[in-house]
């Protein structure tokens, strides 16, 4: 079941680990926090370091959510938090 965007609340650096961004999607029944590593994102999208994490996510986060639902596809969450990586971006996009 693919994810979609979750409107209540937004993406943020987690507290208790400034490496990680934390947003939320939604199955249609459940709501579901993803981590993704800032480390990952400035690697998959080029930056090299010059934006701040939640401008570098907000940039880019149709696909990072894209990514996301194409992994939520793939795997079990019983708890309902995923965590991404790098082996859940399967290509690089373009730049514009």
């Amino acid at each position: 079941m693919p994810l979609e965007r979750y409107m209540d609340g937004g993406a943020h650096i987690l507290p208790a680990d400034d490496g990680l961004i934390r947003f939320a999607m939604t199955n249609g029944q459940r709501v579901i926090g993803i981590d993704v590593p800032i480390a990952t994102l400035r690697t998959q999208f080029g930056e090299a370091g010059e934006d701040a994490p939640l401008d570098l996510f907000a940039r880019n986060q149709a696909v990072i959510e894209a990514a996301a639902s194409q992994a939520y596809d793939r795997g079990t969450f019983p708890n309902d938090l995923m965590e991404m990586g790098p082996e859940d971006f399967d290509t690089r996009p373009s730049r514009a």
